[in-house]
């Protein structure tokens, strides 16, 4: 795999994301204002709903652009090349023949990236997955919390 564009496709999906979740604010904020949302009665909510999830969506939105920029400023730092798991690595691991895609990030966490046929799973260093596989190498063997066992394949 190409982690230069895993990086891109990974800044890539934020943006979408992003635009996605500011176009949702917009319009839930919009709808809260709309002169059909005005209440009939004091239990009518509606309006005062939407403008909850607007104000959720621009929060998400916000979390988006700042995970962005945070990438885009750590971006030597993602792209050099690793010989154990820390910040930047890409790596592959086998749980029971079964091959997992990770990226090791600052931000994004979860966030899963589908790349050449494979589902890529940006972890940071607050999860439990990454504190398990923290400094590990190529052919360590691991168990993490669930009890599941695996072993590192591959770091770029």
């Amino acid at each position: 795999m190409d982690k230069d564009l895993f990086y891109n496709t990974l800044i890539e999906t934020l943006r979408q994301k992003m635009k996605h979740t500011m176009a949702a604010s917009k319009d839930a904020a919009e709808y809260a204002t709309n002169e059909e949302t005005r209440p009939e009665s004091k239990w009518d909510t509606q309006g005062l709903e939407a403008s909850y999830l607007a104000a959720g969506q621009a929060g998400m939105a916000k979390e988006w652009a700042e995970a962005v920029e945070e990438l885009y400023s750590e971006r030597d730092a993602l792209l050099k090349p690793n010989d154990r798991i820390s910040l930047g690595a890409f790596f592959k691991c086998d749980f029971g023949g079964e091959h997992q895609y990770f990226f090791f990030a600052g931000v994004a966490g979860g966030h899963v990236v589908p790349m050449g046929g494979h589902q890529v799973t940006v972890i940071t260093p607050q999860s439990p997955i990454a504190r398990c596989l923290l400094g590990l190498r190529v052919d360590n063997e691991f168990t993490l919390p669930n009890g599941k066992f695996g072993k590192v394949l591959v770091i770029e």
